[in-house]
């Protein structure tokens, strides 16, 4: 069988290359191995690339002395075996490299490795980093690198730095809204500083949207509650209108009726002093009768439909304008309907209070207590806003017993 020796220059040049090729192979195994910090694989790639560096160192020295006596003697040796014998010891330590090639790469697909995590954080839309206490970065991610270097117009070397610039809050960044927390961590008995960034793009700008939604549906409800309060000024002042309109036709009535009369007729003449007299009674009447009795009289109509007993302590201050005479009397009005609804309240006091200042005007039941913290809602809502209108004040107190008070400021 051939020697190694009787091969042409050429084939142990391929052979040299091809052993050159595997010291190259077994050092990349040694390095991939040691970064993915899997000692044992590197410690095989380690033994195997011995073996193939001494291959390699003897045909480099055969090429250079030949079977001289300048060339090893373990030179002389090895090179005068088969070249098959080469050929085979090759191909073994090919196949062990591809081999141990494999098994790093099967490990690093199958197992969760730093050089995993560090690849899919990379991957991932938001970004993360992570710092000691004196800011030195331990790790960051290239979306968290790209917003450092949009932010700070450089790169992320200190992460207290980074952090003093944007705080934790939402800051637009390169046309997208960016949300920035961080928080404490402790790995391996170290704090740690971690800090995250995401795009909250999208929801900031509905967030904005339904700011505004509420802010315009706000002024809607608003309008709608000042509408419905100057429902019953406009009822009213039709109402009086049609009064007139019904007062004035009646007097034309008369006065025409007066006017085509026969003068010697005495019935016809007594018909028409009749009806003049009934309505100048009806007129005086009604005159007689003040806004203020109309409103006390319907007050107490309510309070006996609804079987509550009113106890007025005092007559209604003469110093109220008569918007505020109207306000205290709505006041009242939902007082009774609220102690009997709400309360099952018998009993309504209504009393007044003047100070320097200010006139009071509470309304006190004898019901029950509300279980829960009271707020004004529906009509003492309603009445709250027609309050502050008119620079009133409407107040609750549930401390002993439901007071429901209505402050009017004097000189107002």
């Amino acid at each position: 069988m051939t020697a190694f020796t009787s091969l042409s220059a050429l084939a142990r040049a391929l052979f040299s290359l091809w052993a050159l090729l595997l010291c190259l192979a077994c050092i990349t195994d040694i390095l991939h191995a040691a970064v993915k910090k899997r000692f044992l694989f590197a410690f095989f790639a380690l033994l195997l690339f011995a073996p193939v560096y001494f291959a390699w160192q003897v045909i480099f020295d055969f090429s250079l002395f030949g079977n001289g006596e300048n060339a090893a003697a373990l030179t002389r040796r090895l090179c005068v075996l088969p070249w098959i014998w080469w050929f085979a010891a090759l191909v073994f330590f090919t196949v062990g490299a591809a081999f141990l090639l494999g098994l790093i790469v099967r490990y690093e697909n199958r197992h969760i490795t730093l050089g995993a995590i560090k690849t899919f954080l990379d991957r991932i839309p938001c970004g993360v980093c992570c710092w000691r206490d004196n800011g030195r970065v331990l790790f960051s991610n290239v979306c968290m690198n790209g917003l450092c270097l949009s932010v700070t117009s450089s790169p992320l070397l200190n992460g207290e730095s980074f952090h003093a610039a944007v705080k934790d809050g939402i800051i637009p960044v390169s046309g997208k809204m960016w949300r920035f927390s961080c928080r404490d961590i402790l790995s391996g008995g170290e704090k740690l500083h971690e800090m995250t960034a995401a795009d909250v793009t999208t929801e900031y700008e509905k967030t904005q949207a339904l700011i505004k939604d509420k802010a315009d549906l706000a002024k809607l409800n608003q309008e709608l509650r000042d509408y419905y309060l100057s429902i019953d000024d406009a009822v009213r002042r039709q109402e009086i209108l049609q009064a007139k309109v019904n007062i004035h036709d009646e007097m034309n009535n008369l006065i025409l009726k007066s006017t085509a009369a026969n003068c010697e007729d005495a019935a016809a003449l007594d018909n028409i002093f009749s009806l003049w007299e009934k309505n100048a009674l009806l007129l005086c009447m009604e005159a007689e009768e003040t806004a203020d009795e109309k409103a006390s009289s319907s007050l107490e109509q309510l309070a006996e439909a609804l079987k509550i007993r009113l106890i007025w302590q005092g007559a209604l201050p003469a110093s109220l304008s008569e918007k505020q005479r109207d306000l205290f009397f709505s006041a009242a009005k939902e007082a009774v309907i609220n102690a009997v609804k709400h309360a099952s309240a018998k009993t309504l006091t209504v009393s007044f209070e003047e100070t320097e200042n200010c006139l009071f005007c509470r309304f006190s039941n004898d019901g029950a207590l509300p279980p829960w913290t009271f707020k004004f809602t529906g009509g003492l809502l309603n009445l709250s806003v027609l309050a502050g209108k008119q620079g009133a004040a409407l107040s609750a107190d549930t401390d002993k017993e439901f007071i429901l008070t209505l402050r009017f400021p004097k000189n107002a």
